[in-house]
């Protein structure tokens, strides 16, 4: 059951709770963005579902749960992580589901950037069994990153914003090498990751590009900063 249909039925489990009032925060108070309000009507169209319908049962339905809304930098990110084992559940992350997590995240306080660290973060088998995280991150990463119609130093500036996202999400344990060593593990993760998804690589081959070249320059170019 994806996370949209969760949201029509009745809903029990305090991640999505909390997830259907951050949303249905964002919609009362008007903070939703337009692309925002353009991602909501592309999830009923996708879903086939009516958009009053969708918006009644985010704004009506049970009891809120503000007071369980995460405080801490932290506790935000560890909450958004468990959100993003309850997408991948069925090993894919459908792009309506992560329509609406970008704007739970939002509401949070994350940007786009912070979103897919998280999501390079999470999907490995700390979080998910065997090489269920590598499906579900090749399925988010498809609508993320699109070279077509970019030059490579937009290209370039796009993958550099992501590592150095997940340089900043990675956890500091208060000893210089071994959190250099943590940090070269991720990047080199996310550099992997990148390459291993077809579609990523066509698309740059198509667009004239050396992804891996690219990839391995930004990933040491990050590296070098935190840790020079």
């Amino acid at each position: 059951m994806s996370i949209i249909n969760r949201f029509l039925t009745v809903v029990t489990e305090p991640e999505f709770k909390l997830a259907r009032d951050l949303t249905a925060m964002a919609i009362a108070d008007g903070a939703l963005t337009p692309e925002e309000k353009e991602a909501i009507s592309d999830i009923c169209h996708i879903e086939g579902i009516d958009q009053r319908k969708l918006l009644e049962n985010l704004t009506g339905k049970g009891e809120p749960v503000a007071e369980e809304i995460p405080q801490t930098r932290r506790s935000k990110e560890e909450y958004l992580r468990n959100l993003i084992k309850l997408i991948g559940a069925d090993s894919y992350a459908a792009p309506q589901e992560v329509y609406l997590f970008q704007i739970i995240a939002g509401r949070l306080g994350l940007n786009q950037m912070d979103v897919v660290g998280l999501f390079m973060l999470t999907t490995n088998r700390q979080y998910f069994r065997s090489d269920v995280g590598s499906k579900v991150l090749s399925s988010f990463l498809r609508n993320q990153i699109d070279p077509v119609g970019k030059s490579e130093k937009d290209n370039r500036d796009n993958l550099r914003a992501i590592y150095e996202t997940i340089a900043a999400h990675t956890s500091r344990l208060q000893d210089e090498r071994a959190d250099s060593e943590l940090l070269r593990r991720n990047l080199a993760r996310a550099t992997e990751t990148f390459c291993q998804n077809e579609i990523l690589m066509k698309g740059f081959k198509r667009a004239g590009l050396d992804l891996a070249r690219i990839l391995k320059e930004e990933e040491m170019r990050v590296f070098m900063k935190y840790t020079g």
